[in-house]
């Protein structure tokens, strides 16, 4: 059963309007709910596919959708229309010759008519949190690197690479795409070298 969080995000955009000392919100409001794969309807998950195709101009491949599975799903809803998601998949990494679970975030992703009036930054909030408090280190790839600067992670400044049948494949075009988030427990110091496993489309 998908777990809502029970926060509601006035629209940063757009401000109150008032009656006497009173103020009355008639802009949209944001939920969040945390949804597992297993939990997604066959609906939802149509609306999904047309949130990424149109967020992604066409570019969200049937690879990149796959490899939103394997994690906890993060949900925005507007007037109970889906209008942004992000995902936290759960990856095995060799992080310093160490065997970790990684939290990998993909499929951010906002209506294009709701692009750059705060729902995305409320919804990479939410993600942000549970990553610091769930993974010792979380990763992902973009090429919009202020945004997730803005909301505490780090340029990844060592070295990638992939991991196929148990052989380690330097992935140097990926490092510069590559960010991190280390978790609230750990010490302030970013990883050197990450090997992640082999998949289908995008290894990063």
């Amino acid at each position: 059963m998908a777990q809502v969080l029970s926060k509601f995000y006035q629209n940063p955009q757009r401000p109150p309007t008032f009656s006497g000392k009173f103020a009355f919100y008639t802009l949209e409001m944001l939920r969040i709910s945390r949804t597992l794969d297993s939990d997604l309807t066959t609906q939802i998950e149509s609306a999904l596919q047309s949130l990424m195709s149109e967020a992604f101009e066409g570019e969200f491949s049937e690879e990149d959708w796959q490899h939103t599975f394997g994690g906890m799903r993060f949900l925005g809803y507007v007037d109970n229309q889906l209008i942004a998601h992000g995902a936290v998949i759960q990856r095995w990494m060799d992080v310093e010759g160490e065997r970790k679970l990684v939290g990998y975030v993909e499929g951010i992703a906002v209506a294009p008519t709701l692009w750059r009036k705060g729902f995305g930054s409320l919804l990479m909030a939410e993600l942000t949190t549970y990553c610091r408090s769930e993974f010792p280190l979380s990763m992902l790839s973009t090429g919009e690197k202020d945004f997730y600067r803005r909301h505490g992670w780090s340029d990844f400044a060592g070295e990638s690479y992939l991991s196929n049948a148990g052989v380690e494949i330097r992935t140097e075009n990926e490092d510069e795409g590559l960010m991190y988030l280390l978790g609230s427990s750990q010490d302030n110091v970013g990883p050197r070298k990450v090997v992640c496993e082999s998949r289908t489309g995008d290894a990063w």
